[in-house]
């Protein structure tokens, strides 16, 4: 199989967005200087977690403070809501324009500026200013390689609060002074696939008679109709960065018709022939029907991933159903981490595939029942292997990180291949069409300057494939992992699916609500519960270890002080005499305790380290299979808000996602309240102390009035017991006092 990676240079740029990146063109994470890692100088065979800039503890946990709109507010005196506005031509809600071009461009290449769909214009009734409401778009072509370059082709921008609970289509509208407004534009909202709705077919041919080749494309450019299919969602956290987003297509409830615009929009389709002009500059007469045909085509086959409404949704079951199983496919699955949380989330592992020998016989030795591929990815699929065998649900990838990590500095000799094997992605989803596909990289691939390109890429890649797509970057500490590893996450669900959310945190700080974080001394109790068994484990010898001198730290209160990598990591024992073992190491991996390695020691480290640790992966798999199980009992549809699912399922008076026969409960263990928030940089490993056991209060033990053994069996002094004859007065009356045998009377 032929990759993409082969096929193109992921950073050539068109000569019309040359001037992109000054201009504030590009639409990415957000990177700022101070909060790029430290650079460390690794070999090819080590890859170290980089370190990162520490806040105060002041500013480690924090409850954040309720804090007003400040996207898209509501329109309240002294502003009022007018119908339209009459500048140098009437603008009404629904319609689109476009604004001024701020970036300094070369005059000889065809250039605009952003365009607005107007969803309310507003006028401050105290200084009389009037701005426009609505939603942001640019053409692809100024967007980065997100989405593919066409020309007249728009991509919607939606820039909202990760702490704003509205819609993203609610407060990712922007206000526009009208001294920005340029003209109106012809613009078509749309959910269909290309070319439907573009100016190839809707274009009014004559008036490009006569013209040549960039006359004909300069009066498109700056006159003809725009469509807007894609929307990308960038979630604001409140320090200003941008960890997450969302890219895809518009939904059909946000396609909200052709807006108005002078001249007409359609024309005739009996017009025999037709200029086509592509962006490569092919200038190419066909037939208007041929076009038509070809669309309808692609309509009919897409019609699963472009449909206008959502099936019907109904309630739940009184029965209880038998769940279908899942099933999972592990590109680049290493020694199995993705597939051991698959399995703990339920589902049922097919196949696995990775071109290193030891880690592929461990894989087969963890999963006996499924196919295992050793070979490259680029070779993927097997000639051999029937397709029907590697048809799956659900598809995860983890292509090697090492040459996206902030920590490379330098050239490694296996950099071109790790470089290439993230640009197969694209093809095997082509390839293989899962419903879902899952992603797991190092942030440096989203957070370093020197990779955005790449990035993007990649996600242009997924969505050519024929995905929508979501990312984050998480610490997975707030998922049970007992190291604050960050990595990039991707969900991409085929059109015609929903995209599923990310979970959200189960782990957090006291006063959070979750579960306590996941100390070392946590995640290492199996060693000491199974201390029997440890005698004849090759991989968890502790006394052959060479010794060292560190500082010793309280596992009970701390993270592991660094992240687990190929070569285990800057991480020591925590009594500071020795490095943890390859065992110690796949716990704090969150490994099951007697998971299969192969090779040597140092080989058994590097498998681990190489691992999407099976605690995040399974908080994951969780949440697309109860997406998916929704879906296919018809409570759900694919166009679906699933921001909110709690809430959706609760009106929908069925059980939680995943439970089809319970009923609705008002409080879920999916969607967990997170009043305190943890800073993702944060390097601090401190955990706070369990909460301590208070010993149970009991009354006094009435052996104690005879100076006897306590209630908790302290050795008091010991007489022999009084019979009741043999006590005083004040005695009797003590004892009566205990009994609660005195009453007081006035």
């Amino acid at each position: 199989m032929s990759t993409q990676g082969s096929k193109h240079d992921p950073y050539i740029l068109d000569s019309d967005d040359e001037g992109s990146e000054s201009g504030g063109y590009e639409y990415d994470l957000a990177v700022d200087e101070a909060e790029e890692p430290k650079v460390i100088t690794i070999d090819d065979n080590d890859e170290l977690e980089p370190s990162v800039p520490t806040p105060s503890k002041n500013s480690y946990w924090r409850v954040p403070s309720p804090k007003p709109f400040k996207r898209a507010p509501p329109i309240e005196l002294p502003s009022v809501k007018e119908g339209s506005l009459e500048y140098d031509f009437t603008i009404e809600v629904g319609d689109a324009v476009e604004l001024r071009d701020s970036a300094v461009r070369s005059s000889d290449v065809l250039h605009s500026g952003d365009f607005l769909y107007v969803t309310a214009i507003w006028r401050n009734l105290e200084t009389d200013e009037v701005k426009l409401r609505g939603y942001r778009m640019r053409r692809t072509k100024y967007h980065g390689q997100v989405f593919d370059w066409k020309l007249n082709e728009l991509v919607m921008l939606l820039e909202t609060s990760e702490d704003d609970p509205r819609p993203a289509f609610e407060q990712g509208q922007v206000d526009i002074p009208v001294t920005d407004i340029v003209k109106k534009r012809m613009c078509v909202l749309t959910n269909k696939a290309y070319p439907f709705q573009s100016f190839r077919l809707t274009q009014s041919w004559a008036d490009l008679k006569g013209m040549t080749k960039e006359e004909a494309k300069k009066k498109i450019f700056y006159e003809g109709q725009l469509v807007c299919r894609w929307v990308h969602i960038c979630i604001v956290n409140e320090n200003g960065k941008t960890y997450s987003g969302e890219a895809r297509g518009l939904y059909s409830r946000e396609c909200v018709g052709e807006p108005h615009a002078p001249g007409p929009s359609r024309v005739s389709i009996s017009r025999e022939n037709s200029i086509t002009i592509d962006d490569d500059d092919d200038l190419i007469i066909v037939s208007k029907r041929e076009a038509v045909r070809a669309g309808k085509k692609r309509q009919r086959s897409d019609s699963n991933a472009k449909t206008g409404g959502t099936p019907s949704k109904r309630r739940a079951p009184a029965h209880q159903k038998k769940k279908k199983k899942y099933t999972l496919g592990d590109v680049f699955c290493g020694a199995g981490g993705a597939s051991e949380g698959a399995r703990q989330a339920g589902l049922l592992v097919k196949w696995g595939l990775d071109h290193d020998e030891n880690a592929i016989v461990a894989y087969g030795a963890n999963f006996a029942t499924a196919n295992i591929y050793q070979l490259d990815a680029h070779n993927f699929p097997p000639p051999d292997a029937p397709k029907e065998s590697l048809k799956v649900d659900i598809l995860h990838l983890s292509p090697p990180c090492k040459y996206w990590s902030p920590a490379h500095t330098r050239p490694g000799q296996n950099d071109q291949a790790n470089y290439e094997a993230i640009f197969t992605v694209g093809a095997i989803l082509s390839e293989l069409k899962p419903r879902i596909a899952t992603l797991e990289q190092t942030f440096g691939l989203a957070t370093s300057r020197e990779h955005q390109r790449n990035f993007r890429q990649l996600k242009n890649d997924i969505i050519k494939a024929g995905y929508d797509l979501r990312y984050t970057i998480e610490d997975m500490s707030a998922f049970g992992l007992p190291q604050q590893r960050k990595r990039l996450l991707i969900i991409a669900a085929r059109r015609g699916t929903p995209l599923p959310p990310f979970p959200k945190p189960t782990h957090g700080p006291r006063g959070s609500g979750l579960k306590r974080f996941v100390s070392v001394f946590d995640a290492l109790e199996p060693l000491r519960r199974l201390a029997a068994r440890n005698h004849h484990d090759t991989y968890h010898q502790p006394l052959l270890r060479r010794p060292i001198n560190k500082e010793p730290y309280n596992p009970h209160t701390s993270f592991l002080k660094g992240c687990v990598t190929v070569s285990g990591g800057e991480n020591h024992h925590y009594s500071g005499k020795r490095r943890y073992t390859a065992r110690e190491l796949s716990l704090l991996q969150s490994f099951p305790y007697g998971y299969h390695f192969t090779g040597t020691h140092g080989e058994a480290v590097k498998q681990i380290g190489n691992a999407y640790p099976p605690v995040m992966a399974a908080a994951v798999f969780k949440m697309i299979i109860r997406i998916l199980e929704a879906l296919d009992e018809g409570w759900i549809g694919p166009e679906d808000d699933l921001t909110r699912l709690t809430e959706l399922f609760q009106d929908m008076q069925i059980g939680s996602p995943g439970s089809a026969s319970r009923p609705s409960s008002r409080r879920t263990p999916y969607f967990p309240s997170t009043p305190m928030k943890k800073s993702i940089w944060s390097k601090i490993t401190d955990i706070e102390p369990s909460a301590p056991k208070y010993k149970r209060q009991t009354c006094p033990s009435l052996s104690s009035l005879w100076d006897g053994v306590g209630s908790k069996g302290s050795l008091v002094s010991y007489t022999s017991r009084k019979s009741s004859e043999q006590l005083t007065d004040a005695e009797k009356l003590e004892l009566a006092e205990a009994c609660g045998e005195v009453i007081e009377l006035d």
